[in-house]
């Protein structure tokens, strides 16, 4: 599934964030997406999302563009992982199983097992599983969001600093389980200030700071 961003012009609050931006990300390829902090990288995943509108420009996914039509139906394709997580759940268990509580994830189940092979593939401890997530650290937790959208498969992968709270060795075990999912034809477009993991995708995009 191929992600493309064409001319797109974006200004909120009287600053331009990005002006004529163009980029193609096909299944089987990692984006980074870097930039000073307010350079709009969260709005560019936004935008992708359907949730905030262009200026200009278009957005399409597997060569049809993304409309207020379309834009539900193409966010079924996609897993997005944002920086901050907070969602009604006590313990490690309850999170894992939310996206099954959703209605564009009716057609997948749930497996222990398998989630507990993704968690050996990013170094994540079993017995995590019943832990309070209030005991879980932010780099256990970002990881532990790696594995859910592993485990539901989607086409299309947005995920914003996925290796914010972690060293370089966790950051690039990261950077290594993102190109596994690409191998399988993943698209992958992640947000980060941290080079060492830019280093480990195929492509690499700076956005400037906004311009008043």
């Amino acid at each position: 599934m191929t992600i493309e961003m064409k001319d797109a012009s974006l200004a909120l609050e009287g600053k331009g964030l990005f002006h004529n931006l163009s980029f193609v990300v096909n299944g089987g390829e990692m984006l980074c997406v870097m930039g000073e902090s307010g350079c709009g990288k969260t709005t560019l995943l936004q935008c992708i999302l359907g949730f905030q509108p262009l200026d200009e420009g278009a957005v399409s996914i597997g060569g049809t563009e993304l409309t207020a039509l379309s834009a539900e139906y193409m966010r079924s394709m996609m897993a997005y992982i944002p920086q901050e997580v907070s969602l009604p759940c006590n313990t490690v268990a309850e999170l894992v199983g939310l996206p099954y509580q959703l209605r564009v994830n009716r057609n997948k189940r749930f497996s222990k097992e398998a989630l507990m092979e993704e968690w050996q593939r990013l170094r994540l401890d079993e017995t995590l599983y019943t832990k309070r997530l209030a005991d879980v650290s932010g780099g256990e937790r970002q990881r532990i969001m790696l594995s859910m959208a592993g485990l539901l498969d989607k086409k299309m992968l947005l995920v914003d600093e996925p290796t914010s709270a972690l060293d370089v060795d966790s950051s690039l075990l990261v950077a290594g389980y993102l190109q596994g999912l690409a191998k399988h034809g993943t698209a992958i477009i992640a947000v980060s200030h941290d080079r060492a993991f830019a280093g480990q995708c195929d492509k690499t995009l700076t956005l400037k700071s906004p311009q008043p």
